[in-house]
């Protein structure tokens, strides 16, 4: 009976401390929580949860010019999307990583900016508040219900920028996005931007004169493309005649120039004296461009495969020590993109479609040039290739070329002319037969330069000036662009005279020798819902370069963080060895196929030529053996591709045994080795 006591006060004792113990802890929590709570460690890759500089930067010159606070709202339909299918609920992920993203804009703007977090159920407040802010409601089901996934920017006076709908494939690109709207709403003023091209890169059909003459020409109409849709969201763009005879530079702070095809001398002459006053420029050069069309004639069809969609300013790349090679195109087997050639093919590379992946950017991009930071993938098609002129020429321009773009160096060219070819000389009806081009391609030894970097006094294209004639000549419709058309006999000349030296200023121009790099098709790709969404990286690389060559760095930072892509490099180095290794035991078949098909057609001519049956037959059984011919080298082809997928369907095995199999077998050993012992 003594013992209960002592045993009662024990127990009690024991109670006192675990409660001590406990509120100790709490107060542990709470306290540590007051003294790191704005010490974070972001442990990923890429930093993917941290703000870039750029980021910083634009939130650093809010505290210093003291703006008043800026208001986001994350609507996201948390409510409505349980009812969702698996496909939806992938959103939350998304979600969650842009409240740690939001957060730490409000965290780094020091009561700058206020977040706020917002479900908008269905038939609520919050719902027409969305409405209300713009966002775009996506229908969930028949009672009319709309999932919401975006976000609302608001100032102290009532401006408003919205990102309408959030899209988890966008997810790179949201820190810029977010970003660029705060730039927006805070600093409004936008630098003007004027484009020129010999492409109807504002779309054809808001103007009624430009339709009129399309329709003349058997041609619709085109879109406004997407990137020029792009920049206007940023800058002030305008459109500059591809006929300008000046480019004042006092209306301009930067100029883009998209394929310059056929442009008359005194316009060539005004971008020169553009770039000869310090006028930076952008410029996109291609010896075959996808959106230059050729016209339609319905009496001569083939005439079209004679049309060359190539646009070149020799005389600007001369001067600045450059030059265009004509019909040369880029190939590179290391960057060839894999896809089918045709709607049912089989992929295979494509070595005139260049795709620069994450692995490759240190052997192709200039690393230390900003305008090419934080990139996961760009895609060049057709392009042309730049190099520098001979010998000294290059430095007596006074210009500094630098390379900002190339191939590997196992890169290298491929002439392709127009027409049909004939021969082993590849033409335009050869583009969309990957075999024939692989067959003629051998690999380089020193990389290709696809874009470069122009800088400096750069010297005139005119010494002496231009002379042009006061107007042009009507040109007749359907008539090719590098067809020229003498002026009319009673025109006025007209002369100008350069820019004189000591006029002359320090400029940069970015020359690009693919305007496919631009384009809708290869640049962007629009989703099932109609969204416009980039398909690599180009656009960055574009937005990044008249940032560059505007002197905006803040976004150009924020641009330049890196993507999500986590491409699986050991299965690419197999499928891409694979293919070098059976490469030219592919090319030998097909070339012993087309011998034998065209040995195929003479026999087959040859029976109907014969009426003796006793030839006739000889005849049939070497047509028969020539069949078996081809047949047995089309299985031999058909051997090899079946080798190259056992090889990765063999690692593809190894691989997930060691990630799934090598973990359960040790679990397995360690029980029975535990077992054992007890």
């Amino acid at each position: 009976m003594t013992d209960e006591p002592k045993l009662t006060t024990v127990a009690r004792a024991r109670t006192v401390t675990l409660v001590l113990i406990g509120l100790m802890t709490v107060l542990s929590i709470h306290v540590a929580n007051e003294w790191f709570e704005g010490f974070r460690v972001d442990l990923t890759g890429d930093d993917l949860y941290s703000l870039t500089d750029g980021s910083h930067a634009i939130l650093d010159r809010m505290q210093e010019e003291g703006v008043k606070p800026l208001d986001i709202r994350l609507y996201f339909s948390e409510t409505t999307g349980k009812t969702l299918p698996k496909f939806v609920k992938d959103f939350i992920g998304y979600e969650r990583y842009l409240r740690s993203l939001l957060g730490e804009y409000e965290r780094a703007a020091a009561g700058k900016i206020q977040v706020e977090w917002i479900d908008p159920i269905p038939d609520s407040d919050a719902a027409d508040q969305a409405v209300a802010d713009g966002l775009d409601g996506k229908l969930i089901n028949q009672n009319g219900d709309l999932f919401y996934f975006g976000l609302a920017f608001e100032t102290q006076t009532g401006s408003r920028e919205t990102i309408e709908f959030l899209w988890p494939q966008e997810q790179e690109n949201v820190e810029y996005e977010i970003s660029k709207k705060i730039h927006g709403l805070l600093w409004p003023t936008r630098q003007r931007v004027g484009v020129l091209s010999s492409l109807e890169v504002f779309g054809g059909g808001q103007d009624p004169i430009m339709a009129q003459m399309l329709a003349a020409q058997g041609r619709t109409p085109s879109q406004k493309w997407i990137l020029i849709q792009v920049l206007e969201e940023l800058y002030d763009v305008s459109q500059v005649s591809a006929d300008v005879d000046e480019i004042p530079g006092e209306d301009y702070d930067l100029l883009v120039v998209i394929h310059p095809k056929a442009l008359p001398d005194k316009t060539v002459f005004a971008i020169d004296q553009w770039v000869a006053g310090g006028g930076n420029t952008l410029l996109f050069l291609d010896p075959y461009a996808l959106g230059d069309t050729p016209p339609q004639n319905p009496q001569q069809p083939w005439a079209a495969l004679q049309y060359q969609p190539a646009s070149n300013l020799a005389p600007l790349l001369d001067a600045w020590g450059l030059e265009l090679l004509d019909n040369e195109f880029a190939a590179d087997f290391e960057l060839a993109a894999r896809r089918p050639m045709s709607q049912f093919g089989a992929s295979e590379s494509v070595i005139i479609d260049l795709v620069v992946d994450s692995a490759q950017h240190d052997d192709v991009l200039d690393g230390e040039s900003p305008m090419l930071r934080g990139l996961s993938e760009l895609r060049f098609f057709l392009s042309g290739v730049l190099r520098e002129a001979d010998g000294d020429a290059a430095t007596d321009t006074g210009a500094e070329l630098r390379p900002l773009i190339s191939t590997t160096a196992a890169g290298n060219t491929l002439e392709v002319l127009p027409g049909f070819g004939g021969g082993d000389a590849l033409a335009y009806t050869d583009l969309n037969d990957g075999a024939k081009l692989r067959d003629a391609f051998t690999p380089g030894e020193e990389p290709l330069v696809l874009a470069y970097v122009v800088r400096g006094k750069l010297p005139t294209a005119f010494p002496d000036g231009v002379d042009y004639p006061d107007r042009e000549a009507v040109r007749p419709p359907n008539l090719p662009p590098e067809i020229e058309v003498p002026p009319p006999d009673d025109v006025e000349i007209i002369h100008r005279d350069p820019l004189p030296d000591d006029e002359r200023e320090e400029a940069a121009v970015v020359v690009f020798a693919d305007v496919d790099f631009v384009h809708d098709q290869i640049a962007f790709l629009q989703n099932p819902f109609g969204i416009v969404q980039a398909q690599n990286d180009n656009h960055k690389v574009v937005l990044n370069s008249i940032d560059y060559l505007l002197g905006s760095q803040d976004l150009m930072a924020v641009r330049a963080k890196s993507g999500l892509s986590r491409p699986f490099l050991r299965f690419d180095e197999i499928e891409a060895q694979a293919e070098l290794d059976t490469l030219d035991r592919e090319r030998q078949i097909r070339e012993e196929i087309e011998s034998f098909q065209e040995e195929l057609r003479e026999k087959q001519g040859e029976i109907t030529q014969r009426n003796a049956a006793l030839f006739e037959r000889k005849l049939q059984e070497e047509v028969d053996e020539l069949n078996e011919r081809i047949l047995e080298a089309n299985r031999e082809l058909r051997d090899i591709r079946k080798g190259r997928r056992e090889a990765l369907e063999r690692e593809e095995s190894a691989v997930r045994f060691a990630v799934i199999g090598w973990m359960p077998i040790i679990v397995l050993l360690v029980g029975l080795y535990r077992a054992r012992r007890r």
